[in-house]
């Protein structure tokens, strides 16, 4: 029998507040006290405060308690705490859409309300959260820790009964707790439904966001981005594409907390302007400008061709980049067409040679393109050189190179990660990940994807204009026009993320850490749905810098002929591939059935059909710490 059908043969409907009527964005509700500590930097409140519950408790002699008992045996340096816990309950409890039409059909129906909880918050305190949310017309709200009577013993719905003067078949309660809002109203005669929680009931159905949660359970900041997403995800919302979507579950925490990192160490650096280098700073100055309200910031272009030449800054075995040179200042200086026209250049030396052969010539163009980049950059932060670049991934430092450079003074950097190379010493910098471990660490295990949520709905950029507009690449490759045409939906939905955020938690962070947000889209890596591996079939990703080359974001068709005539390459292919199908993956296990490693006869370990993508099976042995046996299935997890 539905709820409707129950709440139009009740007299009566009791509602349970917390995870029923009203929803918190945490997973455990205790790490709203976590939030508040880190928040207003108040060490050891969380311990101070659930020791303080946990005491009260012991001590009392009634069922229930209050916030006020709780704080009479707080710390007196925390007895300022209890408004801000009060002011942060009232602005983080959110409204259950589902109830919300429950209960307006409750009412429509004539159907008297009550409000029952089993709750130390004040009544009146609750009143107005409730009001608050939109849930209004109750004919009584029944607090345990005001009546000392609990649901947890009965004792509350006993309360009820009398209280009301009514047969307890006509009332009907709605709550979450199999005990206190199911079994104990039935022992006393009232008709129940046990709404299941809207986090645990996710998490049920979405094995990625619940082995996320499980590796993650002792993170502040991943139990509130699975509780929000799992809300969402329950609530269908955000509503919109599946790029949308895409962008408001993982674009949006990838960036807000990459942002919110870029925000705290622009402040304590007393930074005064920001430069988003394009085209990975589009999203990220969209998301940073939701919550940003001191630093200015600008989106500026600096492809790596203005290197070669403003500065002409080229690998002399290159021959790219030195005939790029040459055919680009041929175009607008007639003495280097005349030049160009009288000699034959062949290879990396005769390029080379023909520009140190007419070097000054070439630094006189050089320092008139580098004059107008400059003015550009002055454009964008005139008044200030408290200045930073904003860019994702580097290992070349091509875009701070350039822009400090030309400006004539000292630029830092904010990156992700930076790949670790000779360049690495020599520019001021701070990462959000400091890659020192393995390179999963920092970058997933899939890095374009992140390239891919943190771009622009531009194509490839290889120059600019005196006036600052951008020029594109004249031949875009198909796989460009398809990123042009979503991305700006997965921008949106970041944006929509980060607003969300700031509504939620009246702009306070939620301290996205860079290691969760990693171990967040590796979940996405190994546990693709129906939807993502669809939509993603389309996305490609440029390979080279000059992106000539595209290859598959997960997933890849092998054609039939290559698998005849080329089956070595074939099976290389898909080894590569993140997301196979489930003939490829059949392929791998034929080819592959069975590997054995052995470290003499004390340590063996046997993996069946290794190269499955997910571990599915693992036993282990372990006698001592140098003798082990192990069997697993799939792809195994290391013995540490």
């Amino acid at each position: 029998m539905s709820i409707k059908r129950k709440i139009n043969h009740a007299s009566v409907v009791s509602f349970d507040i917390f995870d029923t009527l009203l929803l918190r964005p945490y997973v455990y509700p205790t790490d709203l006290f976590r939030h508040i500590e880190r928040a207003h930097k108040r060490p050891f409140f969380f311990n101070v405060r659930t020791s303080a519950e946990y005491t009260v408790r012991q001590i009392s002699k009634q069922e229930d308690i209050t916030l006020d008992e709780i704080y009479a045996q707080v710390d007196a340096q925390f007895q300022d705490m209890k408004d801000v816990e009060l002011a942060w309950e009232k602005m983080v409890l959110q409204q259950n859409p589902e109830m919300k039409a429950i209960w307006d059909y409750a009412k429509q129906s004539g159907k008297k309300i009550i409000v029952t909880s089993d709750m130390y918050l004040p009544s009146d305190f609750i009143a107005d959260v409730l009001h608050k949310n939109g849930f209004d017309g109750w004919d009584r709200l029944y607090i345990s820790g005001e009546i000392k009577k609990t649901k947890a013993t009965g004792t509350l719905f006993e309360h009820v009964i009398r209280d009301l003067n009514i047969t307890a078949s006509k009332i009907l309660h709605i709550g979450d707790n199999k005990k206190s809002d199911y079994i104990n109203p039935r022992k006393y005669g009232i008709r129940a439904i046990l709404y299941p929680q809207v986090v645990k009931n996710v998490l049920r159905h979405n094995p990625r966001l619940d082995f996320f949660l499980q590796s993650n359970k002792t993170s502040l900041d991943a139990s509130i981005l699975t509780a929000i997403i799992a809300q969402q995800q329950y609530n269908k919302r955000p509503h919109g594409s599946y790029w949308h979507k895409l962008g408001f579950e993982y674009a949006g925490p990838i960036i807000y907390g990459y942002t919110r990192h870029i925000e705290y160490k622009a402040q304590k650096s007393g930074l005064e302007h920001l430069m988003f280098v394009a085209r990975d700073g589009y999203t990220l100055q969209r998301v940073f400008n939701t919550f940003n309200t001191d630093i200015e910031n600008s989106y500026v272009y600096a492809p790596r061709f203005l290197n070669l030449i403003c500065r002409l800054d080229y690998a002399y075995k290159d021959e790219t980049q030195s005939k790029a040179i040459i055919d680009y200042f041929a175009q607008r200086n007639s003495k280097i067409k005349k030049l160009l026209d009288n000699v034959t250049l062949k290879d990396w030396s005769d390029y080379h040679n023909f520009i140190q052969s007419n070097i000054d010539l070439f630094i006189a163009c050089a320092d008139k393109e580098r004059d107008n980049y400059k003015k550009y950059l002055l454009s964008h932060a005139p008044s200030t050189n408290r200045i930073a670049v904003v860019d994702t991934i580097t290992a070349r430092f091509s875009s701070q190179k350039l822009i400090q450079s030309t400006l004539g003074f000292p630029v830092s950097a904010m990156y992700w990660s930076v790949i670790r190379g000779p360049y690495e010493g020599a520019y001021t910098y701070s990462e959000y990940i400091p890659n020192t471990g393995e390179p999963t660490d920092a970058f997933t295990k899939n890095w374009n994807f992140m390239e891919f949520v943190m771009t622009a709905p531009e194509y490839p950029i290889k120059n600019i204009t005196p006036d600052g507009k951008p020029v594109y690449a004249k031949s875009v490759n198909a796989a460009e026009t398809i990123r042009k045409q979503i991305y700006p939906d997965v921008s949106d939905g970041a944006v929509e993320f980060a607003n969300y955020i700031k509504s939620l938690f009246g702009g306070n962070d939620i301290f996205l850490q860079g290691k969760t947000l990693v171990s967040y889209v590796n979940c996405l890596v190994d546990f693709p749905t129906n939807a993502d591996r669809k939509n993603m079939n389309c996305v490609q990703h440029a390979y080279d810098s000059a992106h000539s080359a595209y290859i598959p974001l997960f997933s890849v068709k092998i054609p039939l002929p290559m698998v005849i005539l080329h089956p070595k390459r074939a099976i290389h292919i898909v080894r590569n591939t993140l997301w196979r199908s489930p003939l490829q993956t059949l392929a791998l296990c034929l080819m592959y059935p069975l590997k054995i490693k052995t470290r003499g006869p004390r340590q063996i370990r046997i993996l069946i059909w290794p190269k499955l993508q997910r571990r599915y099976f693992s036993l282990l042995l372990r006698f001592s710490y140098k003798c082990l046996y192990s069997v697993s299935v799939g792809q195994p997890e290391e013995i540490r």
